[in-house]
């Protein structure tokens, strides 16, 4: 149903908290496959990679989209946090929905906090929709997420 590709840059220990979410939804089927995507990543996160079932790919987000599974893409940082009720929110928009989304982390306190949510979303958009050479997280967030529906 949904593949998930994380670009890293050397954060091991962000990929291990969100390998500790995503596995949980892969049992329960609405995660297809999560391709990690980086080319200079470490021997940790390789192993990491391989305990948890992903596919580590050198490349671009671009070639991670076209190698996966799922008929959509989550896009998420490794630093991602989810909200609670996620998987059932992200199930729903997949099943009613082909509109992207922006998949909010969870709401912090401050001025700035509603600026910084939007910044560390995730994108949840169809495959056949993606076709993007762009293989940046942030410009693909600023290009989908203004018409995007925003989870959480």
């Amino acid at each position: 149903m949904i593949s998930v590709i994380v670009p890293v840059q050397e954060s091991d220990e962000a990929l291990a908290g969100l390998f500790a979410v995503l596995v949980p939804a892969a049992v329960e089927g609405l995660v297809r496959d999560v391709v990690v995507v980086g080319g200079d990543a470490s021997g940790a996160t390789a192993l990491l990679c391989e305990d948890a079932g992903a596919r580590l790919v050198g490349g671009a987000i671009s070639d991670a989209a076209q190698a996966v599974r799922g008929d959509w893409l989550l896009l998420v940082a490794p630093e991602m946090r989810f909200v609670s009720r996620w998987r059932e929110a992200l199930a729903d928009h997949v099943a009613g929905s082909t509109r992207p989304a922006l998949v909010l982390p969870p709401a912090e306190s401050g001025w700035l906090a509603a600026f910084g949510r939007s910044q560390r979303a995730g994108l949840l958009i169809r495959k056949r929709d993606f076709g993007q050479p762009e293989g940046d997280l942030n410009r693909l967030r600023r290009r989908f997420g203004r018409g995007a529906v925003r989870l959480g």
